[in-house]
């Protein structure tokens, strides 16, 4: 095993850790990866000559990942249907209408912006 670190996580997720190990080391520890990747919340990145190559993660985390990339591809078609929708607008008309709309969005809310 070369490196082991400690990281958090977005607040969606537990606090977990991260091994590096050589791709050879996993074959010759492939339950024991797996057992540690299941019952200690570690996940594994696999590396060939010091290069990632692979990374073994629990169900959980794999969940995770599928649906932040599902909010994402979420979010790049909004974006995209946006840019449509204002294509013919001049982007000083809209940074102005941008910047009214979030002043007048501020004025109606009772407290301050959230952090």
């Amino acid at each position: 095993m070369r490196q082991s670190y400690n990281f958090v996580q977005s607040e969606d997720m537990l606090v977990s850790s991260y091994k590096v190990l050589k791709a050879s080391d996993v074959r010759q520890r492939w339950s024991e990866v797996v057992n540690e990747v299941a019952c200690n919340k570690t996940r594994v990145i696999v590396e060939k000559s010091g290069v990632p190559v692979a990374g073994v993660v629990s169900p959980q985390d794999l969940e995770w990942l599928q649906e932040r990339d599902r909010r994402m591809a979420e979010l790049r078609q909004t974006m995209d249907e946006m840019r449509q929708a204002f294509r013919d607008v001049p982007p000083e008309e809209f940074n102005r209408e941008v910047a009214r709309a979030v002043q007048e969005s501020r004025s109606r809310t009772d407290g301050p912006p959230p952090a």
